[in-house]
């Protein structure tokens, strides 16, 4: 048996690789290739099959699938299932060390993974009772640890520990069956159970077994020669590659920055498959470098698990039972109804959400069946299909028949049909609907054997343990592209060797992470179990590993290994650069500013516009009547006006909570000035009327907030109906005056004046209402862009025949305050300008053609508006001006 030593990079897989490739060659049937992860079989499978060898897959695959007929009866519990009864297990022995985190779900995560790692050690409970340290909980864990045993052999179930030391003993007395050649390769970490395993498959095959400097210590190496192990080191030297480091302002410009030396690597002639990207922190940097290599166009094979209960399909069914068990809530519901296949991009889906979002709040199918109506005939069908889980509410069953029950859910994620011409991410999509329907079926049989087999219980207990094991269950997709950069995690990139690497995030507590001592086992009782024979890692040997990660991952490149870090993270502050980099003595680079070229081509698009004729008379025809509104939209932002104006597209209807909003208010209180100017009364029972009739018309709720606005509301009211700012006793007053006035025989101003004071010489003043803070009026006020008191003043005169005098803004919100202009001196008011109502009719005509010649750019005179404009979601402004000024600099 041979022991084949050396450090990262050294050759030791290439040259397991040759001697199986020689065995294969040969067709010798008996010889076998083990690795720890199914990934890196895989990976090696594809690796030997690239070379032109046909053979069976189980000639290259894990331990444990290798040693399951050794393995005995009771298969290998699942991880959602070890952490099912883990819970169980707390509960039950309810110590009260644990009572005020048991029902945390970080807590029993933390016991489940000690639990699997003292099984793995080859420490079950009686073993851990007998050198049980002084800890202060060991004593609670010991006591749960023996729990969660007692319910894996109620349940026919084992951990890997134990199989391994099953398998152990069977191959020791059985043998292997005629397999006489072993290779094992990419084990960094060997406990006792797989070291019994090796043991045993050196009395009955030829055995070449690798290991890395970092993973050979004395303990290890002793074990191993007593086996009869004879160590030979590598039979080559690591790689030197040539090492850069490059320092980034932040983790966005860092994934740039790799994006852009991945496309210098392929236009100097490179495959992306050539090119590989190493990962520590996953959670962090796989978001920002999928979204940035889909930006730049670089296609890219992430190895990471997903989580599954992310997936839309996963979404569709956990939501739709949440839903059944919540009295089909319509907002929840309506969430469901959002992720069937067949309703995401559908018009009739659309029609449908916002008719419901404006009778939120409610619930019951029956409500949404009678919304849906015949018009929506496939929408009624799936509100049809969720009915029939109605009954599931009274069902008393045992696990199995759940889960039984459970595995006819997926009959309501019907699949969409594939469009007749599809790209890469659209059939990655496509096929990670069947995967993850396939998965969740496992996770609801991991929920039913997590449960009493013989007891009954009905949904409510079930689907909880169902919802635990899809949150815990992994989603991997196969991505079947050849040339595509390789994203890897640190632990997965061991067994990778490509020309050109990357090594992202080497800061502090990502690259290397931190690990703290175990809560349960700190590091002196760790030492204890270690002097007992109980090998359990500690802190320090956690570093050491992380130690090996960094080095194994720097020295995964032949040609070029590039190190990047961002100085600067989320909040702004200072990174601290990775302990790691210390030791290298690299010259710094700066990453450089860069943004991705046009798909199309073109260094600038042109700026979007309507050129065809038959549009431009559409454009036309829509703007021979136009507010004042209108035109100080499209001053602010053309995009902003084609979509509300022209296309006339709808928001999306307000949640219930936030339906009393500014633009709610303002209407409002001008319905209740409106009534109240034209009769006169009591304006707090007035407002208190209107109020009630707004709330009913809106389903408004009630609640403090609603309450709070109201009181102000009224209280502002009051305010102006007491102030005698204004004097009211020398106008007679009109509300609600609506107009239209022909600027000239193309176009037409249309309005509506909020109130017309005249006096007995039919002087008139414009009125107009703004619930909204003092400055913002007064900021109009000084606003040049404002069509509206020009045009009105104008509308004044010619609708009406008045003599106008002047015009107010009326300031209600907080304080009353009249704010306009007036053409003679009156409350502090501003004169009239010069040729104010002709220049606002020139200018006013000269927008209209504007819009008549198809100007539809999004281009806003304020971004601060931005935020409050529906369409802000597919304008692109956002992204132009980075790109403008990338390309100006």
């Amino acid at each position: 048996m041979r022991l084949i030593t050396g450090p990262a990079g050294s050759g030791k897989t290439a040259s397991v690789l040759e001697q199986f490739t020689t065995a294969l060659k040969a067709a010798d049937p008996d010889a076998r290739l083990l690795v720890p992860t199914a990934t890196l079989a895989q990976h090696l499978q594809n690796q030997v099959a690239r070379a032109g060898l046909v053979f069976r897959r189980n000639r290259i695959q894990t331990l444990s699938s290798f040693i399951d007929p050794w393995a005995g009866s009771q298969p290998q519990v699942p991880e959602p299932v070890l952490y099912l009864l883990v819970e169980q297990a707390v509960a039950r022995v309810n110590r009260p060390e644990f009572r005020r985190v048991a029902s945390l779900p970080g807590f029993c995560a933390a016991v489940t993974r000690t639990v699997a790692e003292f099984s793995s050690a080859g420490c079950d409970s009686a073993r851990l009772a007998a050198h049980l340290p002084d800890a202060p909980l060991s004593a609670a864990f010991l006591a749960v640890y023996r729990e969660v045993e007692r319910l894996l052999e109620r349940r026919g179930l084992a951990l890997r520990g134990q199989r391994l030391e099953r398998a152990a003993a069977r191959i020791r007395s059985e043998g292997l069956g005629g397999i006489r050649t072993i290779w094992l390769d990419g084990f960094h970490v060997l406990p006792d159970p797989e070291l019994a395993v090796i043991e045993a498959l050196g009395q009955h095959a030829e055995v070449t077994l690798t290991l890395g400097d970092t993973e050979t210590n004395d303990g290890v190496r002793a074990r191993l020669w007593a086996m009869g192990f004879e160590e030979e080191r590598a039979p080559g030297m690591p790689s030197q590659p040539e090492l850069r480091l490059v320092r980034a302002p932040g983790i966005e410009r860092e994934a740039d920055e790799i994006a852009r030396r991945i496309l210098q690597q392929v236009g100097a002639g490179r495959s992306f498959r050539e090119i590989g990207i190493i990962v520590r922190a996953a959670e962090t940097y796989v978001p920002v470098l999928r979204a940035t290599l889909e930006r730049f166009g670089i296609p890219a094979h992430f190895y990471f698990d997903s989580e599954l209960e992310r997936h839309p399909a996963v979404r569709f069914l956990t939501g739709a039972v949440d839903a059944m068990l919540g009295g089909w809530d319509h907002a929840a519901t309506l969430a469901v109804l959002r992720l069937a296949p067949r309703f995401v991009d559908s018009p009739s889906m659309d029609r449908f959400d916002f008719q419901l979002r404006e009778q939120l709040p409610d619930n019951g199918l029956g409500g949404l069946k009678a919304l849906a109506g015949e018009r929506e005939s496939g929408l009624a069908h799936v509100i049809d299909a969720l009915a029939a889980l109605e009954e599931w509410r009274s069902f008393e069953m045992h696990p199995a028949d759940w889960a039984s029950r459970f595995g006819t859910l997926r009959n309501l994620y019907r699949f969409a049909r594939p469009a007749a011409e599809t790209d890469h991410g659209s059939v990655l999509l496509a096929r990670s609907q069947s995967e993850a329907l396939a998965r969740f079926d496992e996770a609801v049989k991991e929920a039913s054997l997590a449960l009493e087999p013989t007891r009954t219980f009905g949904i409510v207990e079930f689907w909880r343990a169902v919802k635990s094991a899809v949150r815990l269950k992994p989603l991997r997709l196969e991505d079947g592209r050849r040339n595509a950069v390789h994203v890897l995690s640190a632990p997965e990139a061991r067994q990778w060797v490509l020309p050109v690497v990357f090594v992202c995030g080497l800061v502090e507590k990502q690259f290397p992470q931190f690990h703290p001592q175990d809560p349960f086992f700190p590091d002196s009782a760790r030492a204890s179990l270690e002097a007992a024979g109980i090998r359990v890692r500690t802190a320090d040997e956690f570093d050491r590993e992380e130690r090996a990660l960094f080095e194994a991952a720097i020295s995964r490149g032949t040609a070029e290994v590039t190190l990047s870090y961002p100085e600067l993270d989320a909040r702004g502050e200072r990174n601290l650069p990775s302990a790691y980099l210390a030791n290298l003595d690299l010259a710094e680079e700066a990453a450089r500013p860069v943004q991705p070229q046009p798909r199309s081509g073109s260094s600038r698009p042109p700026a979007p516009a309507i050129r065809m004729p038959a549009l431009l008379r559409v454009l036309e025809e829509k703007t021979e009547r136009i507010s004042a509104s209108g035109l100080e939209a499209y001053l602010q932002c053309p995009f902003q006006y084609f979509g509300a104006r022209v296309l006339r597209l709808k928001g999306r209807p307000l949640r219930p909570e936030d339906r009393l909003d500014f633009r709610t208010q303002g209407e409002l209180v001008h319905e209740v000035l409106a009534r109240w100017c034209a009769e006169p009364q009591e304006i707090g029972p007035l407002f208190e009327r209107v109020f009630a009739e707004s709330c009913e018309k809106f389903r408004i709720p009630n609640g403090y907030h609603t309450e709070r606005l109201r009181q102000a509301m009224r209280q502002d009211l009051e305010r102006f109906a007491a102030d005698s700012t204004w004097p009211r006793a020398k106008f007679q007053s009109r509300a609600e005056q609506k107009f239209e006035v022909a600027l000239n025989d193309r176009l037409q101003i249309v309005g509506r004046i909020d109130r017309i004071d005249t006096d007995a010489g039919n002087r008139s003043y414009v009125i107009d209402y703004k619930y909204s803070a003092a400055q913002r009026v007064k900021d109009k006020l000084k606003s040049g862009d404002s069509f509206q008191a020009p045009l009105y003043i104008l509308a004044a005169e010619k609708a009406f025949g008045v003599r106008p005098a002047g015009m107010f803004y009326v300031s209600i919100k907080g304080k009353v305050d009249y704010l306009g202009w007036s053409t003679e001196p009156f409350l502090d008011a501003e004169a009239i300008p010069e040729n104010w109502v002709p220049s606002a009719v020139e200018r006013a005509s000269q927008l209209v053609d504007e819009i008549r010649g198809g100007r539809i750019a999004p281009e806003p005179a304020n971004r601060e508006q931005c935020r409050l404009c529906d369409s802000r979601d597919v304008c692109r402004v956002e992204v132009r001006r980075p790109a403008e000024a990338a390309g100006q600099s």
